[in-house]
């Protein structure tokens, strides 16, 4: 029950609700129609005692009158119509007793009463005779389900807020910023609006304070970036001058790395997806890591094509290398690509935590290690955006980073 809707959980209850006060209504009918016929059958036995005595005692004509009118019964002395309604009247009653025998008759909508008594016998007809009618029920019932109609419509309008608010969440969820929830009612759900229509506001104000942040300060190290590059090549050729070629590039690396950050943060990243090899895409991402020492970066590669944005896919395998040198025992990592499959291995300890712990932002699982913990934050956003997924394993001492394509 905890993972159903608000909405179904109520549909649930009105219907167990409804099915209560039906099954209530049926039991209801039935009894009061036991009673019903309980109370005639002792009417009519009343009423043929009664007339069953008179024929043995022998009761006056003004006697019997007064007797029809008391009961509101009347006499068919046509024998026509009394054969005719003993051959097709359908049997109610019967019953036997020292005074006679009483036979309780239907046809149509009238009840004859049947006496005999020896060699003499009579037939009365009902002038009150009625059917069941269960018309009190069944006005209770429409009643009944009228309140409860009329509940279930209010509380439904009074939810409907909740399901528009919903709407709007999966809205901001998906990236939409500039709108406002509508607050119609002061209830407890109006309340839950207003409040967050505030936090959307507020969320919308530091998101825009950080992304003209982002982009004065990119902005402000390109220059920077762009001077020193330009000194690096006025410098004679030395082991200095690659240094510091290096270091800049490095840097303009780090900048694009932020760029593509607050791209994917304020969701105006789009992806240009173009056709390449795999070898291709390892080597690009191999020039933009810039390692020392690339004899430590052992590759194992069956080529195949992939259809992917390029530069943000560079992005992703040099992160993952990255991490796996940064964090590798020995100090290497080893590339398989194979299959359209693409494995980064390193040795060293198994994973303390969930893998999703480790894909949050600003996240460092060794804080000896340099830098600012977006390296995987970075990877599995591309990753999403290409409906990619990164995915872990432990084999043989290894921590194994893979994708599969």
């Amino acid at each position: 029950m905890k993972n159903i809707s608000i909405i179904t959980f109520i549909n649930i209850i009105f219907l167990i609700a409804f099915v209560a006060i039906a099954s209530s209504l049926f039991i209801f009918i039935k009894l009061d129609k036991e009673k019903y016929e309980i109370t005639t059958s002792q009417r009519y036995k009343l009423i043929a005692d009664t007339f069953l005595t008179g024929l043995q005692v022998g009761d006056s004509e003004s006697h019997l009158k007064k007797l029809y009118k008391r009961y509101n019964v009347r006499v068919i002395d046509d024998r026509k119509k009394k054969l005719f309604i003993i051959i097709n009247a359908r049997e109610r009653f019967f019953t036997n007793s020292f005074l006679g025998r009483m036979r309780v008759l239907q046809l149509g909508r009238g009840y004859y009463l049947y006496l005999q008594e020896l060699g003499y016998n009579v037939m009365l007809e009902d002038l009150k005779p009625k059917n069941y009618n269960g018309a009190i029920a069944i006005i209770l019932f429409v009643f009944s389900m009228l309140i409860l109609l009329s509940l279930y419509t209010s509380l439904r309008r009074k939810l409907n807020p909740l399901k528009l608010l919903h709407e709007e969440i999966k809205k901001f969820s998906a990236g939409a910023q500039d709108f406002e929830i509508k607050v119609v009612n002061n209830d407890e759900i109006g309340k839950i609006a207003k409040s967050f229509d505030i936090a959307i506001k507020n969320i919308n104000k530091l998101t825009k304070s950080k992304t003209l942040f982002m982009r004065n300060m990119m902005h402000e190290l390109k220059t920077p970036i762009a001077k020193s590059m330009i000194i690096a090549e006025t410098l004679e050729d030395s082991r200095n001058k690659v240094l510091l070629k290096k270091a800049v590039a490095r840097m303009d690396s780090i900048v694009k790395e932020l760029a593509t950050i607050e791209k994917i943060s304020t969701k105006i990243l789009v992806l240009d997806k173009q056709k390449v090899m795999m070898s291709r895409l390892l080597e690009k991402s191999l020039d933009i890591l810039m390692h020392n020492n690339n004899a430590n970066i052992i590759q194992n590669i069956k080529d195949f094509s992939l259809f992917v944005d390029n530069p943000l896919f560079e992005i992703v395998l040099k992160n993952l290398i990255d991490n796996a040198l940064k964090f590798a025992e020995d100090g290497k990592a080893l590339i398989k690509c194979y299959d359209n499959n693409i494995e980064i291995i390193s040795k060293g300890n198994k994973l303390s935590k969930n893998l999703s712990e480790y894909l949050e932002p600003f996240y460092q699982y060794e804080k000896r290690k340099d830098g600012f913990g977006l390296g995987l934050y970075i990877v599995n956003e591309i990753l999403k955006l290409h409906k990619l997924k990164l995915e872990y394993r432990y084999e043989m001492q290894s921590n194994i980073f893979f994708i599969r394509l």
